[in-house]
């Protein structure tokens, strides 16, 4: 048995190796008509090679399109029942019912081979041993594993059924002599690769999301409310309940919340994931990411709303977090009663954040962050409340005096990027007068580096910061403006520990960075500094 096979068996079957063996016996003996010997003389039959109905079935797989499953099964009966006892046949159909069923249609067909291998063994056609070994790894090729990929959600009981066949299977391959005997260690590898991004053994309900499950619920094809057997079945009725209720006046918070829960609160555990924080999830679409940006420029709130929630319902979607500061937005900016929602997702996503701690910090399989620098800002400062305590400890500090003209002008610039974008707002300070003078401009960039990272321009922020702090000495701001200096340093801190997250930086020279200020704002206020440790 491979390792990979091995390791599942471990999850799933704690009772042990006699379970997966008990359990691929009971689903073979289903499958006794077909496993009858054809005569006595001959149990096994012809080879088929060039039989009609084998030669049918060939073209139909090696289709490119418009492939009849159904015909394949109905072939493979055929033949196997009343000429030929063939590993091709049964892999084909195995192929063919995995197309159709999914999960279910596998294991069946996993469980007839297995069937087939325990009764004839090495006498199965065809008779050369090579040809028999590329037969069987034909399950474990391209094909094969491309059709798994149709169904990313994992249903326990039938995934059990795949499980326990395999290792029958892999039980009676390790007799075999080693040149004839099948490698199928790629199949166990997608069968693995799938449950870590369906979210795991004990995921209650699909973390992953078919074609075929969204095709169902949207037609109305769900199991009746009793008939909940399956984390698939509970995901369809929360679709059915979310729809009904989206149809309703001011039902949109209702059927977005019912989704969130089952997605959400189903996640007992973080995603499993590598040294650098990646996952072995898929990333979101491209296009996803382009229409979300697209609708938000635009400010079309109801679209992106609309948007936001066809996102969330697919794939591994619920983990991108950077969703949920869309969807805040697009609620805070609608008409009453629509704006009070926005708070009700703040809240859900910190009750979400405190289960999952570190939730914010992890990354797609490609290295993308679920939440990009814009998501983290926000969630730092307005949903985890900035647990870190930097700006709990910058902002008594930055309290605004009223002789301070310059920093007076920041609620205006404040509304005036809200209404009008944050390039506006800067080109709106740079024009104002009175802001002459060595002091007033680092006031001035000051007052702009706050507005930049509020509004998720943290690299521009860095830079400004990064230009008032190495100014400052030529300014003697430690003697005049202490607490002024304290506040530029701690800012930079915290944005130079978002950038530090990314996995494209110099981490080493970051740290030094991160290090060398920490120590400047210790020399400046211990007491306050304090926090940042």
């Amino acid at each position: 048995m491979n390792g990979t096979l091995a390791m599942l068996c471990q999850r799933f079957f704690s009772e042990g190796h006699e379970r997966a063996v008990s359990l691929a016996s009971e689903q073979t003996a289903l499958w006794e008509k077909w496993l009858l010997p054809l005569t006595s003389e001959q149990p096994v039959g012809e080879d088929p090679g060039y039989d009609d109905d084998f030669q049918r079935m060939r073209e139909e797989v090696n289709l490119l399109s418009g492939i009849d499953t159904g015909l394949i099964c109905q072939l493979a009966e055929s033949i196997l029942t009343t000429r030929a006892k063939d590993v091709r046949v049964a892999t084909y159909y195995a192929w063919a019912r995995l197309h159709q069923d999914g999960e279910e249609g596998l294991a069946d067909g996993l469980a007839l081979l297995l069937g087939l291998l325990e009764r004839y063994g090495e006498t199965l056609l065809p008779s050369r041993p090579n040809s028999r070994k590329l037969a069987l790894e034909w399950l474990a090729g391209a094909k094969v594993l491309d059709s798994l990929l149709l169904y990313p959600e994992v249903d326990r009981p039938a995934f059990e059924r795949v499980l326990a066949a395999l290792v029958g299977i892999e039980t009676v391959l390790e007799s075999w002599p080693e040149a004839s005997r099948p490698q199928l260690g790629a199949l166990s590898s997608a069968l693995e690769a799938r449950l870590a991004r369906a979210g795991g053994a004990d995921a209650v309900a699909p973390q992953g999301d078919g074609t075929a499950a969204i095709t169902s619920a949207a037609t109305g094809a769900v199991p009746a409310v009793e008939s909940i057997r399956s984390g698939r079945d509970l995901l369809d009725q929360a679709r059915a309940l979310a729809n009904y209720l989206r149809a309703q006046p001011q039902g949109w918070l209702a059927a977005h919340r019912i989704i969130a829960s089952v997605r959400w609160d189903t996640v007992h555990q973080l995603p499993p994931q590598d040294s650098a924080g990646c996952t072995r999830l898929a990333a979101p679409r491209s296009d996803n990411r382009a229409l979300l940006k697209r609708l938000w420029r635009q400010q079309s709130w109801g679209e992106l709303l609309e948007q936001v929630d066809r996102i969330f319902a697919e794939g591994v979607n619920h983990f991108w977090l950077d969703l949920q500061w869309y969807l805040f937005q697009a609620l805070s900016k609608s008409a009453p009663p629509v704006d009070g929602w926005a708070e009700i997702i703040r809240q859900d996503l910190k009750v979400l954040l405190a289960r999952l701690p570190g939730l914010e910090k992890l990354a797609w399989e490609d290295g993308t962050p679920f939440a990009d620098e814009v998501t983290r800002e926000w969630l730092l400062r307005h949903v985890l409340d900035d647990e870190t305590g930097l700006l709990d400890e910058i902002t008594p500090s930055a309290v605004v005096n009223n002789t301070e003209d310059v920093l007076s002008l920041e609620a205006e610039a404040l509304a005036q990027a809200d209404s009008e974008g944050i390039e506006k707002a800067l080109s709106w300070l740079q024009s104002r007068p009175g802001t002459a003078g060595a002091r007033n401009q680092w006031l001035l960039r000051l007052l702009m580096a706050r507005l930049c990272e509020q509004f998720g321009k943290n690299e521009m922020a860095l830079h400004l910061l990064s230009e008032l702090d190495s100014s400052a000495g030529t300014l003697s701001l430690v003697d005049w403006e202490p607490d002024k200096l304290f506040e530029v340093r701690a800012r930079r801190l915290r944005l130079l520990r978002i950038r530090s997250q990314r996995n494209d930086v110099d981490k080493a020279a970051l740290t030094r960075q991160m290090e060398a200020l920490l120590a400047q704002l210790t020399a400046l206020d211990p007491v306050r500094a304090a926090v940042l440790y």
